[in-house]
C-alpha cells in the first residue's frame, strides 16, 4: 500500500473511531438531559398545583431522583445504547481473598485522597460548590431510608451499569488501559463539581480495572455500594448521634454531651471511622506501591495512533456537547 493509500485508510478508521465515541458520549448527554428535563417539568407542575410543598422538598426531591433517573432515564438511556456495537471483550479473572482485601484499602485509599483533593480545590475555587452543597442538605436533613434508596441502591446500580459495563464493553476494544481511562474521567464528569470529581475518578478507574480483568459487574456494584454507604448513611447517622447531645439552646457543649450516653457512643463510634479511614488511607498506599508490579493492562484489538487520539476520542459532535454540559456544571 502506498503513503496516499495508507493515509486514506487511517482517514476512514479515524472517522469510524469519531463516530463511535460520539455515538458513547451522546448517550451520555441524553440521560443528563432527559433525567433533568422530566426533574425540572415535575418541578414545575408541583409549582402550578398551588401545594405548599416546601416541608417535604427533601424528600421529594429524592423520590424524584428515584423515579426519573433510575426508573425511567435509564432504561430509555439503555434501550439507546443498544445501538452503539460493543466492542472487544472484557476478561473472566478469578481474584484469590487476598487480592480483594489488597484492592478494598487501596480503594478507600484513592477514595480518601481523592475526596481530600476536591476539598482543597474547591475551597479555592469556590467553583460548583451550590449543587454539592444540595446535595449534602439532603443527605444530611432527609429521609433515611430515602436516601439509602437512592445513594446506596439506586446510583451504584445504575452508575455502574453506565459508565463500567455498558461504556467498557464498547471501549476495550481499544485496549484496557485507555478503556480505564475514559470511564474514570466521564464518571467523575458526570459528577458535575470539583468536589467530587477527584474521588470519583480515581475510584472510577478502581471499578473500571475490576471490571475489565473480573468481567462481573456485580463486583463493582457491591463495593461502589459499601463506598456510598459510608459516606451517606454511616456518617451522617453517627453525626445526627452525636447532636442528640446537643442542648435545647441549640449549643453544643461539653455537659450536654457526656449526658447523653447515645451521644458519647455515636461520638466514639466517629472518632473510631476516622481513625479506620486514616489507617486505611495508610494502608492502601503501602499495598499500592508494593503490589503495583502485578498491575496489567492488555493491549486492544485496535490501537489509536497517539497523533490522532485527541482528535478520535474528544473533537467529534458527541464528545464536545457532554464536555460543554460539563463545564457549565462545573462552573
Amino acid at each position: 500500500m502506498d503513503d496516499f493509500g495508507w493515509e486514506q485508510q487511517m482517514r476512514r478508521e479515524m472517522k469510524i473511531d469519531r463516530r463511535h465515541f460520539s455515538r458513547l458520549a451522546f448517550g451520555f448527554l441524553f440521560y443528563d438531559l432527559l433525567g433533568a428535563g422530566l426533574q425540572f417539568g415535575a418541578a414545575v407542575l408541583l409549582q402550578f398545583s398551588g401545594w405548599d410543598y416546601s416541608p417535604y422538598w427533601i424528600s421529594l426531591s429524592w423520590i424524584l431522583n428515584l423515579v426519573v433517573m433510575y426508573v425511567i432515564a435509564m432504561p430509555i438511556a439503555a434501550c439507546y445504547f443498544k445501538t452503539v456495537p460493543r466492542f472487544g471483550q472484557v476478561r473472566n479473572e478469578r481474584w484469590e481473598f487476598k487480592a480483594w482485601v489488597v484492592v478494598f484499602f487501596i480503594g478507600l485509599s484513592m477514595g480518601y485522597l481523592g475526596n481530600l483533593l476536591g476539598t482543597v480545590i474547591t475551597s479555592f475555587t469556590g467553583a460548583g460548590t451550590a449543587d454539592y452543597d444540595t446535595l449534602m442538605d439532603m443527605i444530611f436533613d432527609g429521609n433515611m431510608f430515602l436516601t439509602f434508596l437512592n445513594v446506596v441502591i439506586g446510583a451504584p446500580i445504575v452508575e455502574e451499569l453506565l459508565f463500567r459495563k455498558i461504556l467498557i464493553d464498547r471501549t476495550i476494544g481499544y485496549g484496557e488501559r485507555f478503556s480505564v481511562l475514559l470511564s474514570g474521567t466521564l464518571f467523575g464528569l458526570m459528577h458535575g463539581n470539583f468536589q467530587q470529581f477527584f474521588y470519583a475518578f480515581a475510584l472510577g478507574c478502581l471499578f473500571a480495572y475490576i471490571y475489565c480483568k473480573t468481567g462481573k459487574i456485580r463486583n463493582t456494584i457491591l463495593f461502589h455500594m459499601w463506598i456510598n454507604f459510608c459516606g451517606s448513611i454511616l456518617v451522617p447517622l453517627l453525626m445526627r448521634g452525636c447532636l442528640s447531645g446537643v442542648s435545647l439552646s441549640g449549643e453544643v457543649s461539653v455537659e450536654s454531651v457526656l449526658s447523653h450516653p447515645l451521644a458519647i457512643l455515636a461520638a466514639l463510634c466517629l472518632i473510631g471511622y476516622v481513625l479506620f479511614q486514616l489507617l486505611s488511607t495508610i494502608a492502601g498506599l503501602v499495598l499500592f506501591f508494593v503490589f503495583k508490579r502485578f498491575i496489567c493492562f492488555y493491549p486492544g484489538l485496535r490501537q489509536i495512533p497517539k497523533g490522532r487520539r485527541f482528535r478520535s476520542v474528544v473533537v467529534n459532535p458527541g464528545m464536545v456537547l457532554f464536555l460543554l454540559l460539563c463545564i457549565w456544571q462545573f462552573f
